[in-house]
């Protein structure tokens, strides 16, 4: 990284050649970016990843450095980073107590909660690789995301609203064990706590995490199917460590204190936020859930200064009643995404928060960019300059087939500003060993390869979302493209919730969608579906017992998000058959 840095700073002083003004205002924007994102976060970064230091060996110095400060505020309890190790220390020889070893995988199906952080924080100690489970889930699609992970065993919620799911699919799940924190009603599980309880609380050997290397696995993330169920992402350890470095660019320090209500299953909870907290010592306030009304109060109370948002969230927030007291807090930044432009408006004019750093980022893809500029609405930069350090195109694409747009040539053409483009980002080596694609779904990986880009012969990843681009390079979401929405801050798969409703014997078929409701973030389900008895008939209408019966199979097997808001009967589909022509 060096090497491509110099280069671009000598690229910069160079720019005459290209016809580039020196003085164009992206330059400015452009070494702003370099010094900030490049020698604050890349380049310590790249350091732990040839030094091959773990995120927990970060966290084992913070430990030592300061035991007392505090790690974790829940609720009405605190924990220090001592009490924290200790805690950590008891699941990681608890874990081998109960045989696991190094590359095993263990299901972790928890809330917002301190298990969570324990065990994460354990299983790393010994290098036990983990799946995080998406406790929304039922039926099929728990089965699913856990046995695809082959757990050696699962650990479940002291929570009986989470418990219950898994005991109700426990028959289907092969023999795995399931140990359980705090209480349980089924017998079949097994008490995790007094495993615990006698387990030491001293340091584990460095010895069991020796041989790791950075692109060995170290945890699965789950995405959205977009063809059915959710597909587990592998992350590897290189990832790990690239998002305990991703808000160095925010100036995050042991006295600041971050605030997260974002579930801990995703890995903008549990990669960025506990991750870069531990790293630096500084204080997580971990909420189990959002509450609008109480988020000044929250932050107020706790003195946060830093808080951790998806653009849904912080709307609740701007709709809430204006206070005379709205300003009255110590944040001095918010980081996330998805944030609209007229909220990021009403958070800084009449919240006074200082600065917004929006990102993109996504789960399973080596890529990641970030507004240090507080400009409204961009989500990054990506300018000629700062493509050297990330190679990158923007091209064209047909909206109808979602396929890229190829010239005579057969290559792709680029989007021009202002216009959207699909972000394709160029195969190297080191994307190669990172990029793993999915657990048992590793077709998946070639079909997000896209080939010919620039020139014939070339690989680029396609992300499957599109952006568009300002004159001075800022980088804006335009779409996610694929079979999958938005809605409630989850991503909710077309295919998976159409195959659900499609088992009722009332109906021929279903098409499922996203569609937008004024004053609200993302889209919300639609399904489209056809009635066997509307084929005989010009009768359209649902009958209640009909609308029971779609909203029963949808509360059984669907979490609340991904559940239909709205039934629209069509007589029947028109069915196209898919372009055999090569893109």
């Amino acid at each position: 990284m060096w090497t491509v840095i110099a280069g671009a700073i000598t690229g910069l002083f160079g720019a005459s050649y290209l016809g580039i003004k020196f003085w164009a205002p992206w330059v400015v924007y452009d070494l702003k970016y370099i010094w900030t994102v490049m020698i604050s976060s890349v380049l310590p970064m790249l350091s732990d990843i040839k030094k091959r230091k773990l995120p927990i060996d970060r966290f084992q110095e913070t430990v030592k450095r300061d035991p007392q400060k505090t790690m974790l505020i829940v609720e009405k309890s605190s924990f220090s980073y001592g009490e924290g190790n200790a805690r950590a220390n008891k699941i990681a020889h608890s874990a081998l107590s109960l045989g696991l070893k190094r590359g095993d995988v263990v299901a972790i199906i928890l809330a917002n909660e301190p298990d969570f952080i324990w065990t994460i924080l354990g299983l790393q100690k010994v290098g036990v690789q983990m799946a995080f489970i998406n406790f929304n889930l039922r039926n099929e699609s728990l089965v699913h995301v856990i046995k695809v992970a082959e757990p050696k065993m699962i650990f479940v919620s002291r929570e009986k609203d989470i418990q219950n799911p898994v005991s109700d699919i426990k028959n289907e799940l092969a023999g795995i064990p399931i140990y359980h924190f705090g209480e349980a009603d089924d017998p079949d599980f097994k008490p995790l706590d007094g495993v615990i309880e006698e387990s030491s609380d001293q340091d584990v050997s460095e010895e069991f995490r020796k041989e790791i290397k950075m692109i060995d696995n170290c945890c699965y993330v789950y995405t959205s199917g977009t063809t059915g169920l959710p597909k587990a992402a592998y992350i590897p350890y290189e990832k790990v460590v690239k998002a305990s470095w991703a808000l160095a660019a925010l100036n995050i320090s042991k006295d600041d204190i971050i605030y997260t209500s974002l579930p801990l299953y995703h890995s903008a909870a549990s990669l960025l936020t506990v991750e870069n907290v531990i790293r630096t010592g500084a204080t997580v306030v971990l909420k189990k859930k959002f509450s609008a009304s109480q988020f000044i109060r929250d932050c107020r109370d706790h003195r946060v200064t830093v808080v951790h948002y998806v653009g849904e969230i912080l709307r609740y927030v701007a709709a809430t009643p204006p206070s005379s007291s709205d300003s009255d807090h110590c944040i001095r930044c918010a980081f996330g995404n998805g944030l609209r432009r007229d909220v990021w408006k009403i958070m800084s004019d009449r919240f006074k928060i200082p600065h917004i750093y929006e990102f993109y980022a996504a789960t399973e893809m080596p890529v990641g960019m970030v507004n240090i500029s507080n400009k409204l609405g961009a989500v990054g930069r990506m300018s000629p300059l700062l493509k050297m350090t990330l190679p990158s195109e923007f091209v064209l694409y047909d909206q109808a087939t979602e396929d890229v747009v190829r010239n005579k040539d057969g290559l792709c053409v680029l989007a021009p500003l202002d216009t959207p483009g699909l972000l394709l980002l160029k195969l190297n080596e080191r994307r190669r060993m990172t990029f793993e694609g999915y657990k048992g779904k590793e077709s998946e990986r070639k079909k997000k390869l896209v080939h010919d880009v620039i020139v014939p012969g070339d690989c680029y990843i396609n992300t499957g979302d599109a952006f568009t681009r300002d004159k001075d390079y800022f980088v804006y979401f335009a779409d996610r493209l694929g079979d999958t929405f938005r809605w409630k801050g989850e991503n909710v798969s077309t295919t998976e919730v159409a195959n659900i409703l499609v088992e009722l014997d009332i109906l021929t078929d279903a098409c499922v969608y996203g569609v937008e409701i004024p004053d609200n973030e993302g889209k919300a389900g639609m399904a489209a579906v056809s009635l066997k008895h509307s084929l005989k008939t010009d009768d359209l209408s649902l009958t209640q017992e009909q609308i029971k019966a779609i909203a029963q199979i949808s509360e059984k097997h669907l979490p609340s998000y991904a559940r239909p808001r709205f039934i629209r009967v069509v007589k029947e589909f028109e069915y196209t058959i898919p372009s055999s022509k090569a893109s």
